[in-house]
């Protein structure tokens, strides 16, 4: 009888065992496919965004607009994607401005260069412009830097292992 009873109690322990097990090898992995897929769903943002840059500059001559304000109506017919870090719909204040004063900057990928200085709310957007030196209301060149949880610029790692910002601009 106390043999019986104690078998169980080790089934069950052998149980609780398994699971907590399978928990520490999956629960990490869960998370890091989590973290990605937050990533994914503000580049997905960006790409929307850009499409409704290239729309305004369709109906607009071909001029970029100088902030999102003047685009927001082509997004989705004004509706902005959700932020995937606070699961609602995106505010103007999570599109944020940004001019550029050197010509490249809008493609300079580098960790340490002007997009990386980008800091933010984990799912806003920079919309930064360049402008035409000669008529400052002539959009030359646009970029979008999306944040992540960590409030910094999106980053990937290219197969030489070298470290990038994730930047969607007019020219890519």
């Amino acid at each position: 009888m106390y043999k019986k009873g104690l078998v169980r109690f080790l089934n069950v322990i052998i149980f609780f065992a398994i699971v907590l097990l399978m928990y520490m090898i999956l629960y990490p992995n869960y998370k890091d496919i989590q973290k990605e897929n937050k990533i994914a769903d503000v580049k997905t943002n960006m790409y929307t965004l850009r499409a409704a840059v290239e729309n305004f500059a369709a109906f607009n001559q071909g001029k970029y607009p100088h902030a999102f304000r003047e685009f927001k109506k082509y997004v989705n017919n004004g509706m902005l994607p959700t932020n995937p870090y606070t699961l609602m719909a995106m505010t103007d204040d999570e599109i944020i401005g940004n001019i550029y004063i050197d010509p490249v900057a809008f493609e300079d990928d580098s960790p340490d260069g002007v997009n990386a200085k980008f800091k933010g709310e984990p799912g806003v957007i920079f919309y930064s412009v360049y402008r035409s030196p000669g008529d400052t209301t002539f959009i030359i060149h646009y970029s979008l830097v999306g944040i992540n949880e960590e409030g910094k610029p999106i980053t990937f790692t290219d197969p030489g292992q070298k470290k990038h910002i994730f930047i969607i601009h007019d020219e890519s």
